[in-house]
């Protein structure tokens, strides 16, 4: 799994004084850019070349809050690929606590915004985000 750290900033709390569930969706994306990133695809590389990653369903489960200053671990990974498609895995843990958890259907468009299948660099890099899952 793809690790990446974050510190909970003030401006991510909720009225309750614990992170707001919509930001956990930000979350989960910059774990999955700097997956991404790693394996020497950045989105603006890809957008450059005509490519755009969207997504297209997700699903996440919050489990435990998270509060101001917590250091928080993104773990990503792929669980399954296919030609114009991914799906990633993805959790939240601090000190191995679960916090959140979430599955992410993410898909390729060209530059006309019509589904496509990954550039064949971007496939390569794919297989060294694949994981397997209980």
């Amino acid at each position: 799994m793809h690790k990446v750290e974050i510190k909970v900033r003030f401006s991510e709390l909720d009225p309750y004084g614990h992170v707001n569930h919509s930001i956990y969706l930000q979350y989960f994306e910059e774990g999955r850019t700097a997956a991404t990133a790693e394996i020497g695809h950045s989105l603006d590389s890809l957008l450059a070349n005509g490519f755009s990653l969207v997504v297209a369903q997700v699903e996440t489960k919050f489990i435990s809050p998270s509060y101001l200053s917590d250091n928080l671990t993104i773990e990503s990974g792929i669980i399954q690929a296919k030609r114009a498609s991914v799906q990633w895995s993805q959790r939240i843990t601090k000190a191995d606590v679960l916090i959140a958890a979430q599955k992410t259907r993410i898909g390729c468009l060209n530059v006309n915004g019509n589904p496509c299948k990954f550039p064949d660099e971007l496939a390569t890099g794919i297989k060294d985000l694949l994981i397997t899952t209980d």
